[in-house]
């Protein structure tokens, strides 16, 4: 099963880990969690069937359940995959929007004695109006982000609410005995308004059943609430006989008969708390460096969560947020409800949500390397904000990162692609279809630079090394950064310059000059070193002729003793001397 999954993964750009273990649901009463009317709507079968996350995953398939003798079609090993673990998204997926837009048309409502809801809605009585309900059914582009034991609803600005709502009508009893007569009908029932507001600002409005309302320009973390105003008008007749027979229990003479119209309404509401998603915070830096001239990057800061960034056309790199899908609560079942009787079954419209999570998959580059290894773009560092991991719901098969690093900054470098290719930068965020295109206007130089090393002082002991750094092109001192010698490091100081002593001195002294990394310093330098010698400790020109003096005085009188002890042994001790 691991290869097949394997084989999977890489077909559908998915790399993240998943937990392959065995997770539980329990459908609500006859409520299967895949529908049964699925595939549909342009939503093919292998994407379908990664739709359903909070299905039961079964860990114990072996790879023979998905060998070619057991899986007989794409579709068949992407049910059984689907079926073992959950599959994640690697941006949030178009196939949920698609299949709530068709998913939305099949639902039926009651008629006038029946109101279908699904099992989430929250009914209301009015007088004459019973189990009256308006539910969201999807608030899209939108996507759950799941942070600590939090989650949120964001929004794209511009986007859309689609409600369903239904109810029955009480019409009273009747009375056809007796010289008192009354009969109830109903005139005309409706759905006058479905009315989608912001904050209490009106947005859209729409009627019927079903209704999709339309907003944009949203801002800020505004409460969505759709209303439903319903109407129905009664038909109230009552029949009076003046000249009633008792004995026959009948009319002797011409009933009188009042007619009268009854209006009644009821208002019902939802509402959903959203937050919305600007990508307008979104800054960066193009950056070149002096001592490789066909290297090129960028800093990038989208200042929000995102899921990916493209630098020039299909090279992008990939956040560490990925996504998963899963069905509305409370819609596997729908209830119809009667003023005499209550019944379940499936539910024919089963609305998915798009999820978010930090998985443990570290942002990379999902380009493939070019003919010679090497990848248009490299992640040289991404930073932000480190945070809990969220704890994803038991039924979800997979695994959130726990801590995760919110990146909202982004290092990137190519040493393939032109300098153009980071003049503009596409940051898709984490809900589907919302992207923003800046411009890197401003333009960064990692600077060469020279490192000069001088021994200013050295003995058998120790050696004091002053270094200077400076810009190559200008000569100016650098000022930022650090001097390494050996194991001691220094800051550079105002003039560029540190000093380092170091002990026990070899004749070679290798130093490095080291900046602040360039995408995190509003002036970059590249790195340089530099080779110096010790100087020979050589006795001054005093020091000599005095040594020489005192080497003198004390060879004298040696010379002296041995050439005496070769005398007197007649020339045996050194062969110096010969008396004969």
């Amino acid at each position: 099963m691991a290869a097949a999954l394997a084989l999977f993964l890489v077909s559908s750009s998915a790399v993240v880990v998943v937990a392959g273990g065995m997770a539980t649901v329990t459908p609500s009463d006859s409520g299967s969690v895949v529908p049964n009317d699925g595939p549909d709507y342009g939503v093919n079968n292998s994407t379908f069937q990664r739709l359903w996350s909070e299905d039961a995953d079964n860990g114990n398939l072996s790879a023979d359940d998905f060998d070619d003798a057991n899986v007989s079609s794409r579709a068949e090993f992407a049910h059984r995959l689907a079926r073992s673990t959950d599959i994640p998204f690697d941006q949030p997926p178009q196939a949920a929007g698609d299949w709530n837009n068709g998913d939305f048309g099949d639902y039926s409502p009651g008629d006038r004695d029946s109101s279908i809801h699904p099992e989430s809605a929250s009914l209301e009585d009015g007088v004459y109006i019973k189990d009256a309900y308006v539910s969201i059914f999807a608030t899209q582009p939108s996507t759950i982000l799941h942070q600590g034991n939090e989650t949120t609803q964001y929004v794209a600005p511009d986007g859309q609410v689609r409600a369903l709502s239904d109810y029955r009508v009480a019409v009273p009893q009747g009375d056809q005995n007796g010289s008192q007569r009354e009969r109830w009908s109903i005139d005309q029932t409706s759905i006058e308004s479905v009315e989608l507001s912001a904050d209490g600002r009106t947005i859209d409005t729409g009627n019927g059943h079903q209704a999709t309302l339309q907003y944009t320009g949203l801002s800020g973390s505004p409460q969505l609430t759709v209303e439903a105003n319903i109407t129905v008008t009664l038909r109230h007749v009552t029949l009076d006989c003046p000249d009633w027979n008792s004995s026959i229990s009948g009319c002797d003479g011409d009933w009188t008969r009042d007619v009268e119209t009854l209006e009644a309404s009821k208002t019902v509401s939802t509402s959903q708390k959203v937050v919305v998603n600007r990508l307008s915070g979104i800054s960066g830096n193009r950056v070149q460096f002096e001592t490789h001239k066909n290297r090129v990057g960028a800093v990038i800061h989208p200042s929000t969560e995102w899921s990916t960034i493209t630098v020039d056309g299909d090279v992008r790199a990939r956040s560490n947020w990925w996504f998963y899908t899963a069905g509305r609560s409370g819609w596997q079942t729908m209830v119809t409800t009667t003023a005499t009787n209550t019944s379940r079954a499936e539910s024919s419209v089963r609305p998915v949500q798009v999820h978010a999570f930090p998985s443990q998959q570290a942002p990379y580059v999902p380009t493939e390397p070019t003919d010679d290894g090497k990848r248009p773009l490299a992640i040289e560092e991404t930073w932000g904000t480190e945070l809990t991991g969220p704890s994803l719901p038991v039924n979800i098969d997979l695994e959130s990162a726990d801590p995760y690093v919110n990146a909202d900054s982004i290092a990137v470098s190519s040493t393939t692609l032109d300098e153009s290719a980071f003049r503009k930068v596409t940051v898709q965020g984490i809900v589907r279809g919302q992207s923003r295109t800046v411009s890197l206007s401003e333009q960064q130089t990692v600077r060469e630079t020279n490192l000069d090393l001088t021994v200013t002082e050295a003995n058998a002991t120790h050696a004091v090394v002053r270094a200077m750094v400076t810009e190559n092109a200008s000569d100016d001192a650098v000022t930022t950064g650090r001097v390494t010698i050996r194991n001691q490091t220094a800051t550079l100081n105002s003039s560029g310059m540190a000093v380092v002593t170091i002990s026990k001195p070899s004749l070679l002294v290798h130093g490095q000059y080291q900046s602040a990394a360039w995408w995190r310093t509003d002036q970059p330098y590249a790195a340089s070193e530099d080779i110096t010698k010790t100087p020979a400790n050589f006795p001054d020109f005093q020091t000599l002729i005095q040594l020489a003096v005192v080497t003198i005085l004390w060879f004298i009188p040696v010379a002296v003793l041995v050439f005496g002890f070769d005398y007197m042994s007649d020339g045996a001790l050194l062969g110096i001397s010969n008396r004969t």
